[in-house]
């Protein structure tokens, strides 16, 4: 399907061997300049430092709680991309004073021209759809950042309803959490696309009348909400997933393929400072 664009909505990075007495000046200079303090936990990472200014948003992390004591340790930022231009001169000194930069995930947004009502999304792998004020979602809350996390809706709708943009035509935005088992060398990141069609099933609904009379009417009940396709059997789920090859397919491998050079480019640049097109032995992607 032509117009789809693929992007990066968040991402989070590790940053390794970071050592405790730069860190200690780091969190003083950009806690004094932002106006913030810096939180200490007992779960997760220890020290905590969250920046918005609004428009922007930076979380930093840095060491483990249970990490062995010792004079180094990982520091973690999530960040939005279109954030990092803004906060460059304090992620370069971290980016400096580190080891290894590692991907540990981020969300690939798939902006898609039709209205949400005539994209079908099926999870393939038994995740349950809980739908909330429009959005669909594929799995609890708690498990948002786990490698595959789905939530559907509508992109178009969202921006006009926060005020922050208008635009024209259709919008549904599908964004899935790219999280590999293993954690990748984010500079080597452009070899490692996401794979999502063995997740879920994406589909644009152009002739219901192509279905057999059973499986539309499920179809139809999915799209409206009156029916959860993990309230279908097993034999109809099979069904729906083998006529809907008489919709248009989204193919999201091959979207993401096409144009994730392009959406990591920029964090990629900034974070680590290079993008390697180099193979590497170790396939640690999942």
């Amino acid at each position: 399907m032509k117009g789809v664009t693929v992007s990066i909505d968040r991402i989070v990075i590790d940053f390794t061997d970071v050592y405790w007495d730069f860190f200690n000046e780091f969190h003083k200079r950009i806690c004094h300049y932002y106006g913030v303090r810096m939180t200490v936990g007992d779960r997760g990472f220890q020290y905590r430092i969250r920046i918005n200014t609004g428009e922007h948003f930076l979380h930093i992390s840095y060491k483990l709680v249970y990490a062995p004591k010792t004079r180094k340790n990982t520091l973690r930022i999530e960040v939005y991309p279109k954030s990092l231009v803004y906060f460059r001169h304090w992620l370069e000194q971290i980016r400096d004073y580190a080891n290894e930069i590692l991907f540990v995930r981020c969300d690939v947004a798939f902006d898609i021209p039709v209205p949400i009502n005539d994209l079908f999304t099926m999870s393939t792998k038994g995740r349950r759809l809980r739908p909330f004020k429009g959005t669909r979602y594929y799995n609890g809350k708690h498990q948002r950042q786990e490698d595959g996390y789905c939530r559907v809706y509508d992109k178009k709708r969202q921006l006009l309803e926060t005020g922050r943009q208008e635009i024209k035509g259709e919008r549904t935005r599908i964004e899935i959490v790219y999280a590999p088992k293993g954690k990748i060398q984010l500079a080597s990141l452009v070899q490692y696309p996401p794979q999502f069609n063995s997740k879920y099933l994406c589909a644009v609904l152009t002739d219901l009348s192509k279905f057999a009379p059973k499986v539309g009417r499920l179809v139809q009940e999915i799209q409206q909400g009156e029916l959860l396709p993990q309230n279908t059997t097993p034999y109809y789920r099979k069904q729906i997933q083998e006529q809907m090859r008489t919709q248009d397919i989204l193919d999201l491998n091959d979207l993401a393929a096409e144009q994730w050079q392009e959406a990591i480019t920029l964090p990629c640049a900034i974070l680590s400072g290079k993008i390697s097109h180099l193979p590497v032995q170790e396939v640690r992607s999942g």
